[in-house]
C-alpha cells in the first residue's frame, strides 16, 4: 500500500489534517480484507479508478459512490472489496461540521454519498473524474470546493468544541465528564448536545475512540510494550475491561493479536500519514 500526503491550504488547516492519495496494490478479498479502525478524525473519499465497489465483509453493505463522507466509527469495519486508488480528506474531529454544516450524528458508522447531500457537487465530481490520472489535480479541485464551503460557513463557530476535543486528547480520553464540563463551562446536557451535533458521538464515546487511537499509535511505535502496562497507562478499570474494549475496537483480543505476530492489521489507510 502506497500513501502520499498533501498539505491543505493554510485557510483550511484549522479544520483539515491532511489530504492523502492511497494506492492499494495487494489482493483484497475475504481472506485478506481491508480493516478500518475507529480513529479520532473523519474522512472524505474520492475513488480514482473504475472499480468503485466497496463491500463490507460478511454483510450486504456495498458502496459505489464516487465521493463519500465517512463519519466517526466506534467499531472495527472490514471490507473484502475496495477501490484501488483513492484520494482522501482527513478532517479534524469538528472539521466536517464546520465545512459541511450538517449535524454529524447523521454520519456515524456509515458512508454517505456527497452528491446526495450537495447536488451542485455533480460538476465538481465530473471535473475530478476528468483528472483521475493526476491525484494532485483532483485534490486541487476538491480543495477549491472546500474553500467555498469555508466561506459559506463563516458564521459556524466550533471554538468551544475544539477546546473540549483538545482536552480529551490531552487526557488520553480519560478526563471525567464533570471536569470537562467545568473546563469548557457547559452543563453535561449542553456538552452532550454539542458533541452529538458537531462530532457525532457523545464525549464519553469520543473519549474511548481517542484512547484507543493513542493506544494504537503507541503500539506501532513500541512493539515491546506489555499489555498489562498499556492497561495501566490508559487507566482501564481492570484487565478484563481492557480486553473487552480492545476486542470491540480491533475485532480480537490482545493475546489473539500477539499470536498473529503483528501489531497492525492489513489495510491501515492512514498510519503512514502520522495523523
Amino acid at each position: 500500500m502506497i500513501i502520499n500526503p498533501f498539505t491543505p491550504n493554510p485557510a483550511l488547516q484549522p479544520y483539515i489534517l491532511a489530504y492523502g492519495y492511497v494506492e492499494i496494490n495487494e489482493q483484497i478479498d475475504s481472506n485478506n480484507p481491508i480493516h478500518i479502525f475507529p480513529v479520532d478524525y473523519t474522512v472524505m473519499c474520492f475513488s480514482l479508478d473504475e472499480k468503485k465497489l466497496i463491500r463490507e465483509l460478511n454483510t450486504t453493505n456495498t458502496f459505489k459512490n464516487p465521493l463519500s463522507y465517512v463519519g466517526f466509527l466506534d467499531r472495527l469495519r472490514s471490507f473484502d472489496s475496495f477501490t484501488r486508488k483513492v484520494v482522501q480528506v482527513y478532517f479534524k474531529p469538528f472539521g466536517a461540521y464546520k465545512l459541511l454544516g450538517i449535524p454529524q450524528h447523521h454520519f456515524t458508522n456509515s458512508a454517505t454519498d456527497m452528491e446526495a447531500l450537495f447536488p451542485a457537487l455533480k460538476s465538481t465530481i465530473c471535473q475530478m473524474r476528468d483528472e483521475m490520472k493526476s491525484p494532485q489535480k483532483v485534490i486541487s479541485i476538491l480543495e477549491s470546493w472546500l474553500l467555498q464551503r469555508l466561506f459559506l460557513s463563516d458564521k459556524i463557530c466550533t471554538a468551544r468544541i475544539e477546546y473540549a476535543c483538545d482536552l480529551i486528547k490531552a487526557y488520553a480520553g480519560n478526563i471525567h465528564i464533570d471536569e470537562l464540563c467545568r473546563q469548557v463551562a457547559m452543563s453535561p446536557t449542553t456538552l452532550r448536545d454539542h458533541f452529538k451535533e458537531k462530532i457525532g458521538f457523545g464525549p464519553k464515546t469520543f473519549g474511548r475512540i481517542v484512547r484507543f487511537s493513542q493506544l494504537r499509535r503507541l503500539l506501532c511505535e513500541n512493539t515491546s510494550l506489555k499489555w498489562t502496562d498499556l492497561a495501566d497507562r490508559f487507566e482501564f478499570f481492570d484487565q478484563t475491561h481492557f480486553i473487552k474494549e480492545f476486542k470491540h475496537f480491533y475485532g480480537c483480543t490482545p493475546s489473539q493479536l500477539h499470536k498473529m505476530g503483528q501489531l497492525n492489521f492489513t489495510g491501515k489507510l492512514t498510519d503512514s500519514l502520522d495523523l
